[in-house]
Formats: structure tokens, sequence, C-alpha cells
């Protein structure tokens, strides 16, 4: 196939997102970044997701953690131990920025891990930059099985660095709270 047609080929995406309000929202996204026609076929859970990803496999799913009965950690452990299916690239979307959640996503085989952001503009920008890479994503192929969660997204590295931020200065008041505090009884100098 040349890049030509690849390009003219809409792409398949399976958007498994329990939330109606959010689920409009990223297809809105999807479309102002898109660069070529997209296919969204929408999944309301865990099981809807798996079997819409068997019938007809994506380019990528877009994978929300929680979501009823299968949980999105659940759908992607299911995909990436399937061979016929494991070279689908995932995109975790979702409300939540644990590092237990970010490290599990990756270490089943996910390939991007994006924290739903609060504006608009964010989730354009990392869709966007989703969609330049898909090319790169369709080439790896990863599987569930015995890797390390280690890895952290490439797309918020900010996040993390603020977190790190604010844990220091949280701790840095908390000193001196303490020693304002035995300065004013007496306990210092």
């Amino acid at each position: 196939m040349t890049p030509k047609k690849r390009d003219r080929r809409p792409l398949s995406v399976v958007l498994a997102e329990d939330n109606d309000d959010h689920a409009l929202l990223i297809e809105m996204a999807l479309e102002k970044v898109r660069t070529r026609r997209l296919e969204v076929r929408r999944a309301h859970d865990g099981e809807e997701a798996l079997r819409l990803v068997r019938e007809l496999p994506p380019d990528f799913l877009l994978l929300d953690l929680k979501m009823p009965g299968m949980t999105g950690h659940e759908v992607l452990e299911a995909l990436k131990n399937d061979d016929l299916l494991r070279g689908i690239p995932v995109a975790v979307l979702t409300s939540s920025d644990t590092d237990r959640d970010i490290a599990r996503s990756y270490g089943l085989g996910g390939n991007h891990f994006v924290t739903k952001p609060e504006s608009m503009a964010e989730l354009e920008s990392q869709l966007g930059m989703l969609l330049r890479n898909l090319d790169e994503l369709r080439d790896i192929r990863r599987g569930a099985g015995s890797v390390e969660p280690t890895a952290m997204s490439s797309i918020q590295p900010y996040f993390f660095q603020r977190r790190g931020f604010l844990a220091f200065v949280a701790a840095l008041a908390v000193v001196i709270a303490l020693v304002l505090y035995a300065l004013s009884r007496g306990v210092l100098g």
C-alpha cells in the first residue's frame, strides 16, 4: 500500500468510554485535530469494547479505565494476550492520574497514557499528538505478561514535575509550621 493510499483510508478508532459527555468531547476533539477521515465506533463498557475490536480490529483503541463491568485494565490485558489483536495500539484516556494506574497500563502493554485534561484545547493537543504518532505506534507490538510497569507518559511530563514540586513545597510548609510552633512554645531558642 502506498503512503498516498494509506492517507485516503479512513482511520478506524474504537472509543471505549461509558460517560456520554466525555465521549462527545473526545469525538469533537478527534474531529478537530484529524489529518484524515475518522471512523469512530463507541463502546459503552469493557465487554462491548472487546467485542468491537474483535469484530473489526481498529487502527487504535482509546480506552477509559473506569467503566462498568470489565475495567479498562481488564480489557487491555485481554487484548494484549490475544495474538491476533495485541498489535493494536492502545491509548488509555482516563480521569485517573495515579502512578499505579499509569504503571499498570504500561505494564499491560498500553502505548500511551493520557489523563483527561480540564480544557478542550489540552484534549485537542494531546489527541493531535496521538494521531501524529499513530504510524509509529502501529509498529510497536507489545504484549501482556511480565513487563515491569515503570514507564511514564511522554505526553504529560509536566504533570509529574509539577506534582513533585508541589510535594516538596507541602513538606517544606509542614517543617516551617512545626518550627514556628516550637518557637512559640519556647521549645526552641
